[in-house]
């Protein structure tokens, strides 16, 4: 069963603050705005406590962009939102009063580009502290449930890797980083927009993290 001790998961969350910092930059750059981003929780857990961290209840609809990347670490990382604060979000970063109509048509165009802009960082992040290289596929744009966003099955089918060999639910962790997001403009609000970053990794790319992460803090 994978686990990382305290050291290694304190390593793992500088390096997810620096990809925070490169989101933050280029999502204030891409919007004409400063936008706040802050990392306040990463959680190692099982699927299913994953899938419950995500959602108030099972019912509850969730916006998500999906982004896979393979090569020496192999996955898929995830973008989520609960619906309601998705469009709030496309609101906030927009800095205009629209109809929900209109939100609702600008929705995936402009979830699409932030979630590329933050899960192309956070994965950065790992090629700039540790000797691994992969590549990201295209992003996509996802509604569903928590379950549904988090099934494995789905997400190796869409690497087309095979199932059999893979997976394995009950071994499998997910990396679920929660995030609040903010713009300058907002700063002083008391509503503050949450979301989260959910990173799942093969089981052989978890044992290339582990690795890399020894190394890394062998060296101070």
């Amino acid at each position: 069963m994978f686990f990382l001790t305290e050291m290694e998961e304190d390593a793992l969350k500088e390096f997810f603050n620096m990809g925070l910092g490169m989101a933050a930059a280029s999502l204030s750059q891409m919007v004409n705005n400063e936008v706040l981003l802050s990392l306040p929780q990463l959680k190692v857990v099982p699927y299913d406590e994953a899938t419950r961290m995500l959602v108030a209840n099972d019912e509850e609809q969730l916006v998500a962009i999906r982004q896979n990347f393979s090569g020496e670490l192999t996955g898929t990382s995830l973008l989520i939102f609960p619906g309601a604060e998705s469009l709030e979000l496309v609101r906030t970063l927009l800095n205009e009063q629209m109809p929900l109509e209109v939100l609702m048509e600008l929705e995936q165009e402009t979830l699409q580009d932030v979630g590329n802009v933050v899960l192309n960082a956070f994965l950065e992040s790992f090629t700039q502290m540790m000797s691994i290289q992969f590549e990201f596929e295209a992003a996509e744009f996802l509604k569903g449930s928590g379950a549904f966003l988090l099934d494995i099955t789905s997400h190796l089918a869409a690497q087309r890797l095979a199932m059999q060999e893979e997976a394995n639910e009950e071994n499998e962790r997910a990396f679920v980083l929660m995030m609040d997001f903010k713009t300058h403009d907002e700063e002083d609000a008391q509503h503050t927009l949450s979301g989260f970053v959910v990173l799942l990794f093969s089981q052989p790319s978890m044992e290339i993290l582990k690795r890399e992460l020894k190394t890394i803090l062998g060296a101070f």
